[in-house]
């Protein structure tokens, strides 16, 4: 159902910048230095949803935790009153940085044949502080929590290892802590080095390498304590039933939660969940090189053939830090010989009526799951999930050729086809068993082919028909350009489902991209229930799949069954991007200092909508899992078919 409401945004950005360059020739060496100085102010005004209620199918569902595409519904449960959301406090953070690259560049001639390109940069990537020291460093899982002296003596006997409770936030400018959100990396040193060289007359060998740090994302901009989300608790047995206190009615019996800063130290935030950032975290590199080589096959054309690669390391990548060991996982998982109900079960709650978590569900809650109460740190509500990890990697590999063909007569071509893999690894399959998953980049294309067209239209003087026209005949029928930009690539590779397993190939073989519903893959779905029971989803049947389950192309798997694929799909790919532009050009010399041009151009001449960006549907409970809708995508990635006109003088 529609959402009603919405809130304000206004986040600024200044730049302060200072940058010097010289230039100094000297002999046979071009060498170019300079320095780049910025002072980046990020300013926050972002209120988010200051009260938002949620009423979502999972209370009026046949089973309590697996939702089915024909069980519950939304609305009915608003009608209950039972819905989720939050109150929210929110923080309107200065942050600040700087940032410093000192650089210098040398393009040598060494010989007639020879030329070499040297270059060398640093780059101060600072870390962020806070203007008024609002800002987390990290999460400390050995610092003592003081929660422990005010759990009662009967829950510590019934839960021995809370006696000795880790784990809280760290607060920059607290405690000793520095005022950064993590370290300032000091070893962002950049070496460049290019070389071409004329073998003959015809051929030209180019290489080169460089190493280059990429700018960090935002995510160690954590405010934790400073901004807080008062959640509605409204079922205090995973959500089997409903509060009847806690109704819409009523949403918050206990009162709002107030941002506490770093006043509680390491209770702050106890009963909740939020990410937290590596404090030793360094800026992210690739190496990016290229060999190749350039013969000019005829008088009239030429071709390139090259190699481009990189390799990105020490990319960004997260992982759940809030979670059990493998082997209390297993006892969890069905695959593994365990039992949902053994981790589902529900055992007293030891936080509760302790004031730190008031306005959680550990705060009122009776009960919290076995799963819950074993993780690492159970005082907090959630994954913790741990950000800016230097884990991931990337691979780039492609061979890219260019040829350029004079043909004659004013007609020009110039042809470019790139066959590429990009592979990564970023992410977890299972955090459990510290298995990263990798596959294919979101944006993998192995296949890119682009022409352009140039042709200047043989009518006028000197040309071969009207060569001898002059005057009023020679404008109107000379100076025509016809120009036209092709391309057509691979489809992006398709989101794979996370929770269920391929039994056999699920590929459509011949997709209707012109169809109202596309479907990229197979429907036909098994599911595995919790209890151990196996049945075929009951779209599937209605859409005639076989009703025995190993005929089925998917199998869903339970709850706490780890992932087993990869990201995306290389042999099930997103719609392919096809896109044709072009334009008709006339220009008129009316006197030696005065020329008028006009321009007929048209975009996505063939009017080829594209829809690519978005994926088809990955959950096996919805009855368009593995289709896509174009008329409903969020992003159509072209525009359709337009055509403007326009006039230009030059004088």
């Amino acid at each position: 159902y529609s959402t009603l409401g919405r809130y304000q945004s206004n986040n600024y950005t200044n730049n302060y910048n200072l940058a010097v360059n010289l230039t100094k020739i000297r002999g046979s060496h071009t060498m170019k230095m300079g320095v780049d100085l910025r002072r980046i102010h990020y300013l926050l005004q972002n209120s988010g949803d200051i009260l938002n209620f949620n009423a979502e199918r999972r209370f009026t569902q046949r089973l309590f935790n697996q939702g089915e595409a024909t069980a519950g519904d939304a609305y009915a449960s608003f009608l209950l009153g039972g819905v989720s959301g939050n109150q929210n406090y929110p923080v309107y953070p200065f942050f600040r940085q700087w940032y410093f690259a000192p650089y210098f560049q040398d393009d040598w001639k060494v010989s007639r044949k020879l030329s070499l390109n040297l270059g060398f940069r640093f780059d101060y990537n600072g870390a962020p502080d806070e203007k008024w020291n609002r800002l987390n460093r990290g999460f400390d899982g050995g610092v003592t929590s003081p929660i422990a002296s005010q759990i009662s003596a009967a829950n510590l006997a019934l839960y021995p290892n809370l006696r000795d409770l880790k784990g809280g936030f760290q607060f920059a400018g607290v405690g000793g802590n520095p005022t950064l959100a993590a370290k300032n990396d000091l070893n962002n040193v950049q070496g460049r080095v290019g070389a071409a060289y004329q073998v003959n007359s015809k051929m030209v060998l180019r290489g080169g390498w460089g190493l280059y740090y990429l700018n960090p994302n935002n995510n160690s901009l954590q405010t934790a304590g400073f901004a807080t989300n008062t959640p509605i608790v409204n079922s205090l047995d995973g959500d089997r039933t409903l509060v009847s206190g806690n109704l819409l009615s009523n949403p918050y019996p206990s009162g709002i939660a107030r941002p506490t800063g770093s006043s509680l130290g390491a209770a702050t935030f106890v009963g909740r969940n939020n990410n937290w950032y590596n404090p030793n975290f360094v800026t992210p590199k690739v190496h990016q090189f290229s060999l190749g080589v350039q013969y000019q096959t005829t008088k009239t054309s030429n071709l390139e053939v090259n190699y481009v690669g990189s390799r990105s390391l020490d990319l960004n990548n997260q992982r759940d830090y809030n979670i059990p060991s493998l082997d209390f996982r297993k006892r969890c998982n069905p695959l593994e010989g365990g039992s949902v109900d053994f981790c589902n079960a529900l055992l007293p709650n030891p936080f509760k009526g302790i004031d730190a978590f008031r306005g959680t569900t550990h705060f009122t809650a009776d009960n919290l799951s076995r799963f819950d109460l074993n993780r690492p740190f159970p005082q907090f509500n959630g994954n913790l999930l741990q950000q800016g990890m230097n884990g991931s990697q990337a691979w780039y590999n492609s061979v890219q050729v260019n040829f350029n063909q004079r043909v004659g007569g004013g007609l020009m071509l110039l042809t470019n086809y790139t066959f590429s893999k990009t592979v990564e690894r970023f992410g977890w399959n299972d955090p459990y068993a510290n298995i990263q998953q990798q596959g294919l980049y979101f944006n993998d294309r192995p296949h890119f082919f682009k022409l352009t067209a140039i042709y200047e239209l043989p009518f006028g003087k000197g040309k071969k028909f009207g060569a001898g026209a002059s005057g009023l005949l020679n404008k109107f029928i000379g100076g025509w350009e016809v120009t036209s930009f092709y391309t057509n690539a691979s489809g992006e590779p398709n989101d794979l489902p996370g929770n269920v397993i391929q039994l056999k190939d699920p590929k459509v073989s011949n997709v209707d991209w012109k169809a109202n519903q596309v479907r990229g893959w197979s429907p036909c779905v098994a599911r595995q229930f919790n209890n151990g029971t196996v049945a075929v989803q009951p779209f599937s049947l209605a859409l005639g799949c076989s009703a025995n389950p190993a005929d089925a192309a998917w199998l869903m798997l339970p709850d706490y069954a780890p992932r087993s694929t990869p990201s995306r799909s290389g042999q099930i790919r997103k719609h392919h991007a096809f896109t044709l532009d072009s334009s008709l050009i006339k220009s008129v010399q009316i006197t030696e200092r005065l020329r008028i041009q006009f321009r007929a151009e048209s975009f996505n001449l063939l009017n080829h909508n594209y829809y690519g960006r978005d994926n088809f549907n990955t959950n096996p409970n919805d009855v368009n899992f593995g289709t896509v809708f174009p008329s409903l995508v969020s992003n159509q990635n072209s525009n359709p078919r337009q055509i403007q006109l326009g006039i230009k003088a030059y004088w």
